[in-house]
C-alpha cells in the first residue's frame, strides 16, 4: 500500500465539522486566527468536492477542528485493488 492511502475510518469532512457544531462561519473564523485566510464559501467549495484545499489550508483546518494534522486526509478514495497471483515461470 503506498504511503498516501488513508488508513483507518474516515468521515465527510463536513460531518466533522457539524460534529464539532461549528458553522461555516465558525471554521472561517478559527482558521483565520492562525493567519490563514479563507471565505464561507471556500470552505464550502472544498467540502463539496468542487475545489481542493491547500495544504496550508488544510493544516489550520485541520488544527481548528482539534485534529493532528498528519491524520486529516484529502483526496480521493482509493478503492482497494484484488491481488493477483503471478504466474509461475517455467524454468
Amino acid at each position: 500500500m503506498p504511503a498516501t492511502d488513508p488508513v483507518g475510518p474516515m468521515v465527510r469532512i463536513s460531518q466533522l465539522r457539524r460534529a464539532h457544531g461549528m458553522t461555516l462561519a465558525d471554521l472561517v473564523r478559527r482558521i483565520a486566527e492562525q493567519g490563514v485566510t479563507v471565505t464561507q464559501s471556500g470552505i464550502s467549495n472544498v467540502e463539496n468536492g468542487r475545489k481542493r484545499a491547500s495544504d496550508r489550508l488544510l493544516i489550520a483546518w485541520a488544527k481548528a477542528l482539534g485534529l493532528n494534522p498528519l491524520d486529516v486526509w484529502h483526496g480521493p478514495v482509493s478503492t482497494p485493488q484484488p491481488e493477483v497471483d503471478e504466474p509461475e515461470h517455467a524454468a
